[in-house]
């Protein structure tokens, strides 16, 4: 601008020195400023020599763009079209050859966004902005020595400053916001060098700070210290380094020790700890891998200063566990996973660094099944079968030889209510016992001659045996009966000698 004044005051004091029949009437001066053969100054004279408007094509688009009127040779105004559609969107006034008003159209709507109050040097001394284009000027700004002093901004237009900034030497300094716009300023941000060093909050709008950050000097959050649970203390403190996490300290417990620690790599979490028992020692770790998905977590679960579980996933998901429950530093438990679901325990119960213990999860009819090879020598001696966290049924080889001893069933409410048994050693469970309520056998039946039919039959009372019945020639029917006294002495025996089902001889003990 001060070069078309300049510009121009040469050109009056060249105007005037023309002869008298020239000022006799309006002249039109023009100009090809960039010699590229086209008009771009065009500067109108009144008949007293003096510039009345100027006329300029700032850009060579050959269209004239800014105009600049005159009154009695002294700048008064000026128009502009910065955005080449042909339509003014800057006007400015002035006085003296200084600027006294600006109005802006930034969108070209014809409407303005801007206003510009310049004071008697020609400095900016107040402005008003609409920078969201809603026809309300919703920024309004003071100077200092033509430089920006505040900054007040009104969102909502309900006459209240949501935010207010002060500037020192163009640059904030401090900064005022009210975010829930309830009349009361909860962010404050104080700047240096033009960037933040220090900011703190009122989150919950109780009317207390709960929120302290500390930035580095590229303006980057360094230090972040929070109190999240609003008790006046601070439960939660995140460390940045190049506005990247570094490290996150949190207090669950509210009790001013920061038990869990997590650390980052390259801005993901690669590392969590947890001292539950406050030694300084981390009780829990769990490993992330680079898409912050758990990898590994180590447990010291009687807090003894030694990790004694470990937990290992994949793809985000569990699937084994194993653990050190003898405190020797070897594990002696391990669960595997598929889906997110438990399917296989193995337990070294002794401590001798083998798994005599297996437990199945996934096996049809049942919720559990358990497999215990007490002697280590590859063949399950006992195996127990569980439904709903009930002992349903179990079978047992007493000696090692792969062949079943005993089988015994178990009714939904985990009681015993019928054994078998390889009473023969012949390899085939050849007695079957049934018991009441009180655990107590009642009655057994007995395969004595390995042909898988009964032959005998036992009826007890009390744990004593009452009677005996016996099929002698395989008709399934008994032809021989006895009955026992309190002491288990024989006190009756009757037999059937023709096999009709009716006893023909009757013997009493004497």
């Amino acid at each position: 601008m001060n070069y078309f004044i300049w510009f121009l005051l040469i050109l009056t004091a060249v105007f005037s020195l023309w002869p008298e029949s020239v000022n006799a009437e309006e002249r039109v001066v023009t100009w090809d400023t960039n010699e590229d053969g086209k008009i771009d100054r065009i500067a109108y004279f009144d008949r007293a020599g003096k510039i009345s408007k100027l006329e300029v094509d700032s850009n060579g688009d050959g269209r004239f763009d800014t105009i600049y009127r005159f009154q009695k040779g002294r700048l008064s105004s000026c128009t502009r079209d910065t955005d080449e559609d042909g339509k003014v969107n800057i006007w400015q006034t002035y006085k003296d050859d200084k600027p006294v008003e600006r109005k802006v159209d930034d969108d070209g709507d014809g409407v303005v966004e801007g206003v510009i109050f310049y004071n008697t040097e020609g400095l900016p001394e107040e402005s008003r902005h609409d920078f969201d284009g809603d026809g309300k000027m919703d920024t309004f700004r003071t100077y200092q020595k033509g430089k920006v002093a505040t900054q007040k901004k009104d969102q909502d237009h309900d006459g209240r400053f949501e935010v207010v900034t002060r500037f020192k030497d163009s640059e904030p300094f401090e900064q005022a916001k009210d975010s829930n716009r309830d009349g009361t300023y909860d962010i404050m941000t104080r700047y240096k060098n033009g960037k933040p060093f220090f900011q703190e909050k009122d989150t919950n709008f109780d009317g207390k700070k709960d929120f302290f950050c500390y930035f580095d000097t590229e303006g980057y959050p360094e230090k972040i210290e929070e109190d999240t649970r609003y008790t006046g203390r601070i439960d939660r403190i995140r460390i940045y380094r190049k506005g990247e996490p570094v490290k996150v300290e949190y207090d669950a417990d509210c009790d001013g020790f920061m038990e869990t620690i997590s650390f980052f790599k390259e801005g993901k979490m690669s590392l969590q700890t947890q001292d539950e028992n406050k030694d300084g020692k981390p009780d829990v770790k769990i490993f992330f891998n680079q898409k912050e998905e758990k990898e590994r977590v180590e447990s010291d679960t009687d807090l003894n200063g030694n990790m004694d579980a470990w937990q290992f996933y994949k793809n985000g998901h569990l699937f084994r566990m194993e653990k050190d429950e003898g405190g020797n530093g070897k594990v002696d438990l391990k669960i595997f996973y598929k889906n997110c679901e438990k399917v296989k325990l193995i337990k070294d119960n002794d401590h001798d660094g083998r798994f005599e213990t297996t437990q199945w999860f996934d096996r049809p009819k049942w919720t559990m099944v358990m497999e215990v090879d007490g002697d280590n020598d590859g063949n399950v001696d006992a195996c127990f079968f569980y439904k709903d966290g009930v002992l349903r049924l179990k079978e047992v080889d007493e000696n090692s030889d792969s062949r079943l001893d005993l089988r015994e069933h178990y009714n939904k409410n985990g009681r015993l209510t019928k054994s078998q048994e390889d009473g023969a050693n012949s390899g085939r469970l050849n007695i079957t016992w049934f018991y009441n309520d009180s655990k107590e056998a009642v009655r057994a039946e007995e395969d004595n001659n390995a042909d898988g039919r009964v032959d005998t039959w036992y009826f007890y009372r009390k744990n004593s045996v009452t009677a005996i019945e016996e099929d002698t020639n395989g008709d399934g029917k008994p032809d021989i009966w006895e009955e026992y006294d309190d002491a288990e002495a024989l006190i009756k025996r009757k037999r059937d000698l023709d096999f009709d089902g009716k006893p023909d001889v009757e013997d009493r003990s004497k």
